[in-house]
């Protein structure tokens, strides 16, 4: 009767929902900024300058830290407009074109993140060198970029983004040589990443009345083994148990004194955010923290066994979700001796 009750104090519902995962996803983008064409050489009095730039994306996301995207970069137009005060003199380079490159995801928090891509500019540069002369070419130049980035959502970010293209030439008559590179911000919508809301009933201890059975002459005993479970959640990047924590913990101690036979399992988890050997070293430490606080505060089992699994399990994707990912599992395993007959 004792683990009747003992079973039903410790039960506690928690979960967590299998929302859509980033990996094998497609997104979409588009951003702005300002373009700066550098080391112009060209066969003209066209020198270094700036205008609006602007690019569109579509990607795939191969998994949480990598992703193949193509877009359109529009670089803008470097004119002499600047040279006759505000009027234009005939002269101008245009580059657009289309880009193919591996985006690489950092996550530095729930929120915040870092990026950082490389690929190639296939683009198209029109060279007006006079009123009456104009030539172009078609190449292909390399490119890199890096920006910080913020999730306004699961599905919707924002991020600032700097990118630099080496070597745009006009490569057919030899005319203009430059650098450019372009600052701005770029909003990226991911599809099939749908957050699902999930909560924690809790059971309340019941009140359960003993009854002494009426004296049987050579009873039969059969030995009974129940498993209940409870969490404990830890904080983003953290091992320091909350109040909550050591509540539920003070519930586990003053249970186990009522009984005997017990053993423990704890197992430590971490979400999927970050390095996983950093994950399973942190999973490691809370699994820690947890054995100690039961010790130092006299809990009474026969064994008391850890285990940590680090992201091994972590499937979520929204913040709700991790949260309850950063976890110990504490399974409390009794035997109690029954009567069958």
């Amino acid at each position: 009767m004792k683990k009747s009750l003992l079973a039903i104090a410790l039960m506690s519902t928690f979960s967590y929902a299998n929302a859509a995962d980033v990996d094998n996803t497609w997104y979409i983008g588009a951003g702005a900024g300002q373009s700066n064409y550098e080391s112009v050489d060209a066969v003209s009095h066209l020198g270094d300058d700036s205008d609006l730039a602007w690019n569109a994306v579509v990607g795939y996301q191969l998994n949480k830290y990598f992703a193949v995207e193509a877009g359109w970069q529009d670089l803008g137009t470097n004119d002499d407009t600047h040279l006759w005060g505000g009027l234009d003199g005939a002269q101008s380079i245009d580059v657009d074109g289309f880009t193919l490159g591996l985006v690489g995801t950092l996550p530095l928090s729930e929120k915040w993140f870092l990026t950082g891509e490389a690929g190639a500019y296939q683009y198209h540069l029109a060279h007006q060198m006079s009123a009456d002369k104009y030539v172009s070419a078609t190449d292909t130049a390399p490119y890199f970029g890096a920006g910080v980035g913020y999730k306004i959502t699961d599905s919707l970010e924002v991020s600032a983004k700097y990118r630099r293209f080496a070597n745009i030439d006009e490569s057919a008559w030899n005319t203009a040589n430059m650098d450019a590179q372009t600052v701005g911000i770029q909003m990226v919508y991911r599809f099939g990443v749908k957050p699902t809301p999930t909560t924690a009933a809790v059971v309340l201890p019941a009140v359960i009345k003993e009854t002494k059975p009426a004296p049987r002459p050579e009873p039969v005993y059969e030995t009974k083994i129940e498993q209940s479970s409870v969490a404990v959640l830890f904080g983003f990047d953290s091992s320091s148990l909350s109040s909550t924590a050591k509540a539920k913990l003070d519930e586990v101690i003053r249970l186990s004194k009522q009984s005997d036979n017990d053993t423990i399992l704890l197992n430590g988890q971490s979400d999927n955010q970050g390095d996983s050997e950093y994950n399973q070293k942190l999973s490691e430490a809370r699994v820690q923290q947890v054995a100690d606080y039961l010790n130092a505060n006299g809990v009474e089992v026969q064994t008391l066994e850890q285990q940590a699994t680090g992201e091994q399990n972590a499937h979520a994707n929204s913040r709700t979700d991790r949260a309850l990912e950063r976890r110990v599992i504490i399974t409390l395993t009794s035997e109690t001796q029954v009567v069958v007959s």
